[in-house]
């Protein structure tokens, strides 16, 4: 029996049109099925998703990391297989997982392969593929989502750009971090969990992350000085140097809960879900990804 495809794509990612005829044009010649939906707001990419389960044996999504984010939103839980045709600015899931940048080349792999369970990270009932940040990295994200300008702009340099203003103009709030079962907490002043190991930007924070390994990876970071920072930056750019600093603690854990005293920003895979008290889980083998 013949997979049923279905192509979820955002008209706003670049060539999308082109990728799109290129996509009907290569499963018609090969006598597939295949429908295709644009997104036209946030959040229609799940809820086209969630509609497809049980309809389609494969859901495509077209555009970058955010439309990933929310097609899996849709599937996860679900026998539905997940189709990554990289569109965006970074494409850090696609790269992580070994899939051509090419929307072509992309495509073919997703007619030919089959499926592989991957681990979700879990938070404020929002689940994520890549990663989660409470502090720094959350209020720069939402620092790019309230300017969407400068983000077309600039493209993927918005976000360094945007999270050294944000870091220059910040004051930190102490973080309590509570891992698994432990009574006691960890503090510090912000904290990256990764489900993989890339970050963005040939950066990686949570360096040993694997996202079929039943755990998630946190790093804590517990200074906030400039000189510490650059420290944290020049770590993550060289290969799992991150976790050697004597600032940060790295852990890998099923369960994290976090609070402060001021409210603090979360996001997850660089969307905003709310401000702390935030508690994160693992969700093992809830999603098949063509790979």
């Amino acid at each position: 029996m013949r997979k049923r495809y279905l192509l979820i794509i955002n008209p706003n990612a670049g060539q999308s049109r082109i990728i799109e005829e290129d996509i009907v044009r290569h499963f018609s010649k090969r006598g597939l099925k295949l429908d295709v939906c644009e997104t036209r707001k946030p959040k229609d990419a799940t809820r086209i998703a969630r509609k497809a389960v049980g309809k389609y044996d494969v859901v495509m999504a077209a555009g970058g990391d955010g439309t990933v984010n929310e097609v899996i939103n849709g599937l996860a839980g679900s026998e539905t297989e997940l189709g990554i045709i990289p569109a965006g600015t970074e494409n850090v899931l696609s790269k992580e997982l070994k899939i051509p940048q090419n929307h072509l080349d992309a495509a073919k792999k997703v007619i030919r392969n089959n499926g592989k369970l991957f681990d979700l990270g879990k938070a404020k009932n929002r689940y994520f593929i890549m990663m989660a940040g409470v502090g720094l990295d959350a209020k720069a994200s939402r620092n790019v989502e309230i300017r969407p300008a400068l983000k077309k702009m600039m493209g993927r340099l918005a976000y360094p750009l945007v999270g050294l203003e944000t870091y220059l103009k910040d004051k930190p709030s102490r973080l309590k971090i509570w891992l698994d079962d432990q009574r006691l907490p960890r503090c510090g002043y912000y904290a990256v969990i990764g489900n993989i190991k890339q970050y963005g930007g040939n950066i990686k924070i949570t360096p040993k992350a694997n996202p079929k390994d039943g755990y998630l990876d946190i790093t804590i970071f517990k200074s906030k000085d400039v000189f510490s920072m650059l420290k944290y930056f020049i770590g993550a750019k060289w290969k799992d140097k991150i976790v050697e600093l004597p600032s940060i603690e790295y852990f890998r854990v099923k369960k994290i809960k976090i609070q402060s005293k001021d409210k603090v920003y979360a996001h997850t895979d660089a969307e905003i879900i709310g401000t702390t008290p935030v508690n994160i889980e693992v969700v093992p083998k809830a999603i098949r990804i063509i790979c």
